[in-house]
């Protein structure tokens, strides 16, 4: 009896190395399922320590070009909390505004240039471009990522690190007008957000997507009273809440054989999944009206266990951040330049942020004259890892049958689907599927 093996060197449409081995025995059973992240340790933790406080989210945006300004903003409220300092709320609304920009950029790219080509069987968005009947939604799927770009750079000065956030507040503001340009932008693009939500559901609830379902413990931020993205507190579906400072002790790694990349479990409970479908399900209620109105239109509800929804909750929470950001820019105004006061304090804390692909952790203490002591960050790919696995023990078996070509490019949409980032978890992809006949 020989094993069934699949092989891959490189899995397109993913950000940075790592490699997937899965071996299925003769009756059909998983006896080996693990994803290896080779991207080489980036050691941002190390390098941070005796660096100034001001210098940390500074550095930790250049660990990604996709999500840089989640770890910004993690770190900014993690070392803004260990020296006390408090942010005006105009602060508060500018970062949930070049959020909610990233997420608008991230969601978009998401969708139709990583997971979309799978579902409707093109190598790539370049292929799926050249069928005439994909190509105008293509088009409009750029000019969102397009606006969300463009939306950051108001914001912040640049597309990927930003120049105007730092510790404290703002050294720059957009003007009104600016402001109110982008907002026309927005509204224009809602119908491109029903288009992609109504999309996401018809190419979600194909077989065998549909069919795959699997509980698990969903995490993300909470809020009752609002959508959460940078502040909230940590929880499940399963019962579990802690602030969100309180991460380090309830979130717990270890390292794994063959792997850059710790494994997480959350502390008396196991494996943990974190993202939009868990956020979603999570928050539902504090969705925007559109996005729960569109959610009722193309029958998606809560809770939602099918991981290969995850397509329909991006597909919502484009919608709810174009509508949260035409929110932003009414309540905001005209933005005033507001000067940023802070003292040196020693102190140790941590914050959470979600960014478009789940939560992101930073943390550290900082000595009584601002030099960082100790740094910790955990990127949303990390927490994700172990119940990944768990998603190949669970749906493997029920595809095996399926031929060698058509199983490999399954496993490979189960890991994109979590839209990773192993550049960020170390701080796949090789597939290797081993079948015993």
């Amino acid at each position: 009896m020989s094993d069934r093996r699949l092989y891959v060197d490189y899995l397109a449409r993913m950000e940075g190395d790592g490699a997937m081995d899965i071996v299925i025995g003769e009756n059909g059973e998983i006896k080996k399922a693990a994803w290896e992240v080779w991207e080489p340790p980036r050691f941002f933790e190390a390098f941070l320590i005796g660096r100034k406080v001001e210098e940390a989210p500074e550095l930790v945006q250049r660990i990604c070009g996709i999500c840089p300004h989640a770890h910004h903003i993690s770190s900014l409220r993690a070392m803004e909390r260990a020296m006390g300092v408090k942010v005006s709320e105009q602060t508060r609304l500018l970062r949930e505004l070049m959020h909610y920009s990233d997420w608008i950029m991230s969601h978009a790219l998401h969708i139709y240039c990583l997971a979309a080509p799978d579902f409707v069987g093109y190598e790539s968005v370049v292929a799926m471009a050249g069928n005439p009947d994909l190509l105008p939604i293509v088009g409009k799927a750029l000019g969102a990522k397009r606006l969300g770009n463009d939306m950051i750079v108001a914001i912040c000065g640049h597309e990927i690190q930003n120049r105007t956030s730092v510790l404290g507040g703002y050294t720059a503001v957009p003007s009104k007008a600016t402001l109110q340009a982008l907002k026309d932008r927005l509204k224009a693009s809602k119908e491109f957000g029903y288009e992609t939500a109504k999309l996401a559901a018809q190419l979600a609830n194909a077989e065998p997507y549909k069919s795959l379902e699997r509980k698990a413990e969903y995490v993300s931020l909470y809020d009752p009273k609002r959508y959460p993205i940078n502040e909230g507190k940590l929880y499940s579906n399963d019962g579990f809440e802690a602030p969100d400072e309180e991460y380090p002790i309830w979130i717990l790694e270890k390292h794994v054989p063959n792997c850059n990349c710790k494994h997480a479990t959350l502390k008396g409970k196991g494996n943990l999944v974190v993202g939009p479908l868990m956020r979603v399900n999570n928050n539902f209620g504090t969705l925007s009206a559109d996005a729960r109105k569109i959610a009722a239109e193309v029958g998606f509800s809560v809770p939602c266990f099918k991981p290969f929804m995850s397509i329909v909750a991006r597909a919502l929470e484009l919608v709810h951040a174009i509508d949260s950001a035409i929110e932003l820019i009414d309540v905001l105004g005209e933005p005033k330049l507001e000067p940023i006061k802070y003292e040196y304090k020693a102190g140790e804390s941590y914050a959470v942020t979600e960014a478009a692909r789940g939560i992101c952790c930073h943390g550290g203490r900082v000595d009584k004259n601002g030099v960082i002591q100790k740094y910790d960050l955990i990127a949303p790919t990390a927490r994700n890892i172990a119940s990944l696995e768990d998603d190949f023990r669970a749906f493997v078996p029920k595809l095996v049958n399926l031929p060698d070509d058509d199983l490999k490019l399954k496993c490979e949409m189960m890991i994109r689907n979590y839209d990773p980032c192993q550049s960020c978890a170390t701080h796949s992809i090789k597939v290797n599927l081993h079948r015993e006949k």
